[in-house]
């Protein structure tokens, strides 16, 4: 036995208003109904009273939900060439920060031969594979660096050069009779030999 709410009688207004809400309802969900455990299946009416244009059967579930996976699979469908595009990138990056990183470092190389043949600092190796005087001292990078670097050098090159590398008197034995603490000396140990 059903039973309904005695309430007052509805104004006009709230009666329209509940007729349009029982009637957006009823084409919202179609003939869909909640029933209480045991009664029905959950499905639209058999007898045709539900809206037949939101009446769905399994099969339609179905096809519209594999429409629906088929349409986001195409959405994501070149995923797999973009991943493959994008390991291409990063190799290709990496190829040309490579490509860079030669570049910079044979023109490094070409401007410390110049500055080595500007100075005239020896660029051939050791007799025992030794790296060369450009390769010891001839360190910077740049221009500038290079250039003071090879300056130093040079300038004590010809300071070397101009001084000698020798000692003076070296393997030179000195008179006897030029040194006055030598003579006096020989002259202490002699009289104590004439003794």
């Amino acid at each position: 036995m059903k039973h309904r709410l005695h309430s007052p009688a509805l104004s006009t207004t709230d009666a329209t208003w509940l007729a349009d809400t029982f009637a957006r309802n009823r084409a919202r969900f179609g003939g869909w109904r909640m029933e209480a455990e045991g009664e029905g299946d959950g499905n639209p009416p058999a007898d045709g009273s539900g809206d037949p244009e939101q009446a769905f059967t399994q099969a339609d579930v179905d096809r519209i939900v594999k429409e629906r996976v088929q349409r986001e699979r195409a959405k994501y469908a070149d995923y797999d060439d973009l991943k493959v595009k994008a390991g291409e990138k990063a190799t290709l990056e990496e190829r040309v920060a490579e490509i860079e990183a030669r570049a910079v470092k044979a023109e490094t190389e070409a401007l410390r031969a110049r500055v080595a043949a500007e100075f005239g600092i020896s660029t051939k190796a050791g007799p025992n594979g030794e790296p060369s005087d450009a390769d010891l001292f001839l360190t910077g990078t740049d221009a500038e660096s290079l250039t003071a670097q090879a300056k130093r050098l040079a300038d004590r090159e010809s300071e070397r050069k101009k001084n000698g590398n020798h000692a003076p008197r070296e393997g030179n034995n000195p008179q006897s009779g030029d040194d006055p603490v030598r003579n006096f000396a020989r002259g202490l140990f002699d009289r104590a030999n004439s003794e």
